[in-house]
């Protein structure tokens, strides 16, 4: 690492310790505020609207066979929630934004509070565990993900509105695609796009302002940042590390 990485990250370093220690109590609580608002009300919707239809269904003579519609009813009610809830969330814009009250750092932290609203519910396996399912909710987050991806149930994706992933792609266990990256007292936002047919082994990090070509393999535990790889890459387990394509491993032999 070069004296001048090591200068530019003490240096914002110290500017996030900065900023931290002036959250106040009123900011605190406006954050929790807002986390508790975009995070919760997707799960409450969908599970009073879960009660209210198992309190009817009971009334009804067939009430067995209504209640087999019961989870559906869950998971229409919990998807409607999440997409008019993002209706009303400003659009994410790529860029560099400061940690303050500001439009567009705003519109990112609650389209990630927003994001946490599957886990809170419970409702995350179900989703997770069929196709059908998992597009739904990456369609009513934003993400622009194709029907059939195959996706661990302990992969984690977030900011959806920059998100791009092509048909026929595999996500392994604990690959993490997102959108954003923390600069010291600023958020990078950028685009994530992923072609079609790329596999990514468990592990693996793709982060902001990332391109994979079509059919290009991505081994165990690389981290990638700010890359653009061409169509049919491989990529080694372990090869691509630190975000720097600079600090890949010796070359393989030709």
């Amino acid at each position: 690492m070069t004296d001048s990485t090591v200068d530019a990250l003490g240096t914002a370093r110290r500017k996030f310790k900065h900023q931290s220690q002036g959250f106040g109590f009123t900011r605190v609580l406006l954050v929790d505020l807002i986390t508790m608002t975009f995070s919760l009300t997707p799960a409450l919707l969908a599970w009073w609207a879960f009660a209210l239809y198992l309190r009817w269904s009971w009334e009804q003579a067939a009430f067995p066979l209504w209640a087999l519609l019961a989870p559906g009813v869950l998971a229409g009610a919990f998807l409607a929630a999440c997409w008019l809830v993002r209706l009303c969330i400003p659009r994410m814009r790529p860029g560099t934004y400061k940690m303050e009250m500001s439009r567009d750092y705003l519109a990112w932290f609650m389209t990630l509070c927003l994001g946490h609203s599957v886990r809170i519910s419970g409702l995350q396996p179900f989703f997770f565990s069929f196709y059908a399912t998992k597009y739904l909710y990456w369609r009513a987050m934003g993400a622009r993900i194709a029907y059939g991806v195959n996706s661990s149930i302990f992969a984690v994706l977030a900011d959806y509105p920059l998100l791009t992933i092509g048909k026929g792609c595999t996500m392994g266990a604990n690959v993490l695609v997102i959108g954003h990256m923390f600069l010291g007292d600023k958020v990078m936002l950028g685009p994530v796009n992923i072609g079609d047919n790329v596999f990514l082994a468990a592990g693996a990090m793709v982060g902001p302002r990332t391109t994979i070509g079509s059919r290009s393999w991505i081994g165990m535990q690389n981290k990638l940042l700010k890359d653009s790889l061409p169509e049919d890459s491989r990529v080694e387990n372990f090869e691509w590390e630190h975000f720097n394509p600079a600090r890949r491993s010796e070359e393989r032999p030709s």
